[in-house]
């Protein structure tokens, strides 16, 4: 019988929670790149917006609504697209703040 193999020491630079791993993941699989801004849906509740491939969330909110309302603000000062993501993570909407 085989044991299942785990990996008991932590990352040297802290701890990295579920959430970021999550997120980190997620950047390699779908292709995130610095250029963008996502609003995710957060495992835990709620929503967060995200930049390209970036482990932690700018900032959490409690509803969509909220959010893509923020991610719209930085992505238009930061002159980035801004990706807006269904709860399971496929894209709802692109909104690209490099023609305005």
């Amino acid at each position: 019988m085989e044991r299942k193999r785990t990996i008991r020491s932590t990352p040297k630079r802290g701890k990295l929670s579920r959430v970021e791993v999550r997120r980190s993941v997620e950047a390699v699989v779908y292709g995130r790149t610095e250029k963008e801004h996502y609003v995710v849906a957060n495992p835990e509740g709620g929503w967060d917006v995200v930049r390209g491939n970036a482990l932690r969330a700018l900032k959490h909110f409690d509803t969509k609504k909220d959010a893509v309302a923020y991610g719209q603000q930085v992505s238009r000062n930061q002159k980035t697209e801004l990706v807006v993501c269904h709860k399971n993570g496929n894209t709802q909407r692109n909104h690209s703040q490099n023609s305005e």
